[in-house]
């Protein structure tokens, strides 16, 4: 039987890319979107893709989108966790109580509560993969409620893989570093080419790269890999 996908956060860049690798990878596709709307992907004859409009911080609206997908869809087996919002860069107390609160509800209680209740219609062996960021690892001055949250997501990583693994979930998060995309239009080309040169790749990455990351993640060939962070970042945090 065919396996399905679930990729939350669709509509962008990074999401995007995910849901055509995972199309090309043989999957069916349940693809959420809130403000944006998903790019036209190329059906094939013997996939099913299937949109749905989902806003994150409406009560019981996660609870409500699991349960119309697993009407909609048999063998949900992945979760690819790609929604969030990047933080305004400030000091911490020009941050208002507002922008805290967003920042966590989106980017990590929500991510908690889809795979909560992914956990209730997933065929096992099952598959989560959370989209964090290298800021994680090194912190990120002036976006230090942003770098907490996906912080979080290290931890709920490391803990799930532990209390899940023995029901066949494996649980992974794949860390971008600089990654060419529209969140990083507000830098200059200048700060584009000094981020490149810092990075040992010497350029930044391109959304196809997180993309052939969570590909991999998500197949047979990753089948003992559980409870780690992947840098997706060209070398740029070196151990």
């Amino acid at each position: 039987m065919k396996k399905t996908a679930i990729i939350i956060g669709a509509s962008g860049e990074i999401g995007f890319a995910t849901a055509k690798k995972l199309q090309q990878d043989g999957f069916n596709l349940a693809l959420t979107f809130n403000k944006n709307k998903i790019e036209e992907i190329n059906k094939t004859k013997d996939s099913k893709i299937k949109s749905y409009h989902l806003n994150l911080l409406e009560k019981d609206s996660i609870k409500n989108f699991f349960k119309e997908v697993s009407g909609d869809f048999e063998c949900i087996t992945t979760l690819v966790f790609c929604s969030g919002i990047a933080q305004k860069r400030q000091l911490i107390f020009d941050v208002t109580d507002e922008e805290i609160e967003d920042l966590f509800n989106i980017n990590i209680i929500s991510a908690i509560k889809c795979i909560k209740e992914f956990t209730k219609i997933a065929k096992t062996p099952a598959n989560i993969i959370l989209v964090g960021s290298f800021a994680e690892k090194v912190g990120c001055s002036c976006e230090s409620v942003y770098a907490s949250t996906k912080s979080a997501m290290t931890g709920l990583c490391k803990s799930l893989s532990s209390e899940l693994g023995n029901l066949e979930y494996r649980i992974n998060v794949v860390a971008p570093g600089f990654i060419d995309t529209k969140m990083n239009n507000n830098l200059s080309q200048d700060e584009k080419d000094e981020l490149a040169e810092m990075t040992p790749l010497q350029r930044l990455g391109k959304v196809d790269d997180v993309a052939n990351t969570i590909s991999f993640l998500c197949s047979e060939n990753a089948s003992f890999i559980t409870g780690q962070t992947l840098y997706v970042d060209g070398g740029l945090i070196l151990e």
